[in-house]
């Protein structure tokens, strides 16, 4: 019996990194995404890649699953789910309205960039000891002139005395590259009183 265990495991850890570098190996491109020169995010950025039962169970092994990639489009300003059959490859695309994806790493790095380099922010978040989250914050607001429709908006809470003392709360938009609220909410009342 026990032999019998090792040998499924094995052939499991055999598929699971053989579907993996099979969607890994049509998809490269995606997976490498990195910022552009000047630092701008582009193209699809992939947020997540998991392996779950594939739509068409039914006609499947058990044992076999799909791969699913969701991410966002840059280039269109949407989020992209794909799924690719065991083999790797691509049978379904959707793009879901709304919905809400954890920042990869450059895309963290640029939101932090942004608001450091920020003529509105940087004197008061270029500091030794200060720390900042983004991630996890997205802001969509219906109407809203900068975070509507297309937008890639994220918090960023900036913090000194070891994260214990907030000094700033701003916005960026990824999509447009640039701070667009450097004191939220003070500063998104401001614009919706604008004409």
């Amino acid at each position: 019996m026990r032999a019998g265990l090792v040998a499924a495991t094995s052939i499991m850890l055999w598929a699971c990194a053989h579907t993996t570098q099979s969607v890994r190996g049509a998809d490269a491109a995606v997976a490498a995404a990195e910022p552009a020169a000047d630092g701008r995010m582009r193209g699809f950025v992939e947020s997540s890649r998991v392996t779950d039962f594939c739509p068409d169970q039914s006609q499947r092994r058990e044992d076999e699953r799909c791969v699913v990639t969701r991410g966002w489009d840059y280039d269109r300003g949407v989020t992209l789910v794909r799924t690719y059959d065991p083999a790797g490859r691509l049978i379904g695309t959707d793009e879901p309205p709304g919905a809400e994806l954890s920042l990869t790493d450059a895309e963290r790095a640029r939101v932090e960039a942004l608001v450091r380099a920020d003529p509105r922010t940087r004197d008061l978040v270029n500091k030794p000891d200060l720390k900042m989250w983004a991630g996890g914050f997205a802001l969509r607001e219906p109407g809203d002139p900068f975070c509507d429709r297309g937008s890639r908006c994220i918090r960023a809470i900036s913090a000194i005395d070891h994260g214990d003392t907030v000094i700033l709360h701003s916005v960026v938009d990824l999509m447009a590259d640039r701070v667009v609220y450097p004191d939220y909410p003070a500063s998104r009342e401001k614009a919706a009183t604008q004409p």
